[in-house]
């Protein structure tokens, strides 16, 4: 397959190439990646915990190497696959996350990620210590370790490719005890055979899982690397899959070579048996020598690298990211790392949070699988990786990690996902602002389409109703748009649509008043969309709204609008009439320029029963009950009012509304009043019972064809002059559409 460039030489002529910048300098494949990636799964568990975990038996060791290995495979598919699609930044993983799904899942798991790097650095020292301490035993090991800890600081601090000429030293090291080992044979068995306890048994499979895990692990830390390569998109890919396959390969060879020269009791009785039957022993010490010092320099490297990134994005403080010298080296970051790794060195033991170290890293896993196989599941044109895989590979091993975490020890499984909940929950507050683009809204694009294809074929969504309010508003404060969010919670769909009379310039400057909507909209936590027009008629505007606006079955059910003046009724009734004709509910607020919230505290819900309107009854129940939903009126009461000509009427009407609280499972005060007349005198006694209310609930008649414009244009006279001397009072016209019926039972 031809690269990008030979597709672009075979299609321009020499002398019309476009011309590239001169390629960076950097490191290779090799040396930057095969090597440190090698040197970090070759870690002390090959020569201290192999002869153990083949004694446990053959086909728990081999299936246990498949499953880990496995794990470390596709998560290096899915990195391959999100490295070869971006140009790969200084950073790592956490450069890798953060562009795929946001800085704030980046920091959530870069910087769990970075102090697991750390304190892995401190494990490998304190074990390097230990050893040494074995031949030296007046040699504190404390004081081995911090010396080996600065001294590997040092290095990493001055020369990066000074430390990895030791790392390559170290891998020839390791490389030559291997040799020993396999020359050896079971004629250097030790003559004593040990001896195992009357009551000893082999443990459980994820016990030895456990252990031996953090063997495969680390590959994120040579990706840390990525801003030194020379070809990040290239070497990523192939140095990693290249290191975790013959690392596969050897385990895998070592584990069938001691299953046939070993005993069971010297496997599980004998601690240092690889060192035992080798042909050379003192090669074996210098492999694990070897072994913890290239993971912890290569955490020296890779570590200080994720800091910088962080701080370069303004996770931590921008000190952290400065270069210096002319290979422009991370000290400050370095010197961090070395700090915080000493401090797990000088208490001796980080043995509490070593599986919580085990989780974070599967977590690290998890989420890369989860990015790329996302990325590839939703297919955008910006996905074009030069090494690509089936999404269901990713998602697989995402979900694979996910259950070993759960397997191992599901306390420190929910430990670390809390800490990494915890951190992505700081980091969303502060409002980190980046450059690049992720795939999160391209994540709410793929599930809004699912979601709107599969509510498009739905029969019936009537247990599932909510109001979809579009709400006509001038600007973005008043009551209506709190009285809308106060009803939805966040849980229903809001849309202000807002008219201006004079003629728009340009685009931008639609755009600028829209932000600006946006902008305080947010700020009174109202989540609502914006729509901003220009419009010569606002009301043919309004119809074409009630008329067109939404998408497949996300239209708006209920409109919301303000109280108008006397001359302009006539408008008004014409939206009344196009909503009723679109089977939309009505709701029409009489204080439209003051804030709903001012009448929280101003009393209870009091709702005006029309006899003739029993579906605006209805109605007016259910938004009253939402807005009892709400922590701001959950104090607030509802009252249900009637009138009724004698107190047998009385009698009955409150034995039905008894009965409609019953059925209905609302609770409300009830209070039915006696007058001659009901009907004339509807509104007469409103003023008198409800003088308390924070928010009164009146019917509004429906249009009929027996009613003329004239006559309803004169009733909405009538009803407007009477609520404007009204505290807050919301006239609402219940469409006969409302399932109603399903809501209520």
């Amino acid at each position: 397959m031809s690269t990008i460039t030979d597709q672009i030489t075979e299609t321009w002529p020499e002398n019309m190439i476009p011309q590239q910048e001169e390629k960076k300098q950097g490191l290779g494949t090799f040396m930057g990646v095969f090597v440190p990636s090698i040197l970090m799964v070759f870690g002390v568990i090959i020569f201290l915990r192999m002869g153990w975990i083949v004694g446990q038996g053959l086909s728990t060791a081999c299936l246990i190497i498949t499953l880990a290995s496995f794990i470390a495979f596709v998560t290096t598919l899915s990195m391959a696959s999100i490295s070869t699609n971006i140009e790969v930044g200084k950073g790592g993983v956490y450069y890798l996350l953060s562009r795929s799904l946001g800085i704030e899942v980046g920091s959530a798991v870069g910087i769990p990620l970075y102090l697991k790097q750390c304190l892995s650095i401190a494990f490998c020292v304190i074990g390097f210590a230990e050893s040494l301490h074995d031949l030296i035993p007046y040699w504190p090991i404390t004081s081995i370790g911090i010396g080996t800890l600065f001294a590997l600081t040092l290095l990493a601090y001055f020369s990066l490719n000074g430390a990895l000429k030791v790392q390559l030293v170290i891998f020839v090291m390791i490389v030559g005890s291997l040799i020993s080992f396999f020359m050896g044979g079971k004629e250097l068995l030790p003559s004593e055979v040990p001896s195992l306890p009357e009551n000893y048994q082999t443990v459980g499979f994820w016990t030895v899982f456990a252990i031996f895990f953090p063997a495969m692990t680390g590959i994120e830390s040579s990706v840390s690397l990525s801003g030194d390569l020379h070809n990040p998109g290239r070497s990523l890919p192939l140095g990693t899959i290249s290191a975790l396959l013959v690392a596969y390969a050897i385990y895998m060879f070592i584990s069938f070579f001691l299953a046939q020269n070993v005993p069971f009791e010297f496997l599980v009785g004998h601690p240092f048996i690889i060192q035992a039957i080798s042909k050379v022993p003192a090669l074996i010490i210098l492999g694990i020598w070897g072994a913890t010092i290239s993971s912890a320099l290569g955490g020296l490297l890779g570590a200080p690298r994720t800091l910088q990134a962080l701080a370069e994005d303004g996770v931590v403080p921008k000190i952290f990211g400065k270069n210096f010298g002319t290979s422009q080296e991370p000290r400050i970051a370095t010197l961090t790392t070395c700090l915080i790794s000493l401090c797990g060195v000088y208490f001796g033991s980080v043995n509490l949070i070593a599986p919580l170290l085990t989780m974070i890293c599967l977590i690290c896993y998890c989420v890369l699988n989860f990015s790329a196989g996302l990325e590839t599941l939703m297919d955008n044109p910006s996905w074009r990786p030069r090494f690509r895989i089936h999404w269901s590979i990713s998602l697989f091993g995402a979900a694979l990690c996910l259950i070993v975490m759960m397997m191992i020890d599901p306390g420190y499984a929910i430990l670390a996902v809390t800490i990494v909940t915890c951190i992505y929950i700081l980091a969303t507050r502060r409002q980190l602002r980046n450059s690049w683009d992720d795939i999160r809204e391209g994540i709410l694009l793929f599930i809004s389409r699912f979601a709107i294809y599969r509510l498009s074929l739905s029969e019936s969504i009537s247990k599932s109703w909510r109001p979809n309010f579009l709400v006509f508003a001038r600007s973005n404060e008043g009551a209506l748009l709190h009285f809308s969010q106060a009803i939805t919670q966040g849980k229903g769909f809001i849309t202000m649509a807002s008219f201006v009379t004079n003629p728009l310039e340009s685009d931008e400057q639609k755009k600028e008043i829209q932000d600006s909507l946006v902008k305080g909209l947010r700020e009174q936590n109202i989540q609502a969309l914006v729509q901003v027009d220009y419009a010569k008629k606002v009301y043919v505007n309004m119809h074409r709204m009630i008329e067109n606006y939404g998408l497949g079955p996300l239209t708006p059910n209920t409109i919301v609008c303000g109280s108008h003046n006397i001359d302009d009724l006539e408008n008004l009734a014409s939206v009344i009439y196009k909503a009723h004709q679109r089977h939309c509910n009505m709701v029409i607020l009489n204080s439209e320029n003051e804030s709903l919230d001012s009448k929280l505290d101003a009393g209870d819900i009091h709702i005006w029963w029309h006899p003739s309107h029993k579906g605006n009854g209805e109605f007016m129940l259910v938004l009253a009950y939402m807005l009892t939903r709400n922590p701001k009126w959950k104090k607030a009461k509802i009252c249900l009012k009637a009138l009724v000509a004698n107190e047998i009427e009385r009698q009955a009407a409150f034995e039905e509304f008894q009965k409609l609280s019953k059925t209905r499972r609302l609770t409300f005060e009830i209070e039915v009043l006696v007058t001659p007349s009901p009907s004339d005198e509807y509104l007469k006694y409103v003023p008198a019972f409800s003088k308390d209310a924070g928010l009164i609930f009146l019917s509004l008649a429906p249009p009929s064809q027996e009613t003329s414009s004239l006559e309803y244009v004169s009733y909405l006279k009538s009803i407007t002059e009477f609520t404007q001397e009204m505290p807050t009072a919301a006239l609402v016209l219940s469409s006969e559409f409302t399932p109603l019926q399903t809501i209520l039972n």
